[in-house]
């Protein structure tokens, strides 16, 4: 299940966990599980983002989401792409 996560998150090009776990037809907490297990093997890291931004709002793509809190981002590390080539 681990390499079907990573390889979801990199060809949607985002992470909705609840979207996933339905994908997968798998709780949530598993898949919360799968993503922390990931960044351990070093196959993902995580980046929080937000605290930092001096973008006004109106200008960002993000706005609607974000409201300048800390947004979590997960991307695949080099590691993590080699093993889903």
């Amino acid at each position: 299940m681990l390499k079907e996560v990573l390889a979801r998150i990199q060809s949607d090009g985002f992470l909705s966990k609840a979207l996933l776990a339905r994908e997968l037809s798998v709780t949530e907490p598993m898949i919360e599980d799968a993503i922390g297990q990931l960044i351990r093997m070093g196959y993902m890291q995580e980046e929080e983002s937000g605290a930092d931004c001096i973008t006004s709002c109106t200008g960002c793509a993000f706005a609607t989401m974000c409201h300048k809190k800390l947004v979590t981002m997960y991307q695949l590390t080099q590691r993590g792409k080699k093993l889903l080539a």
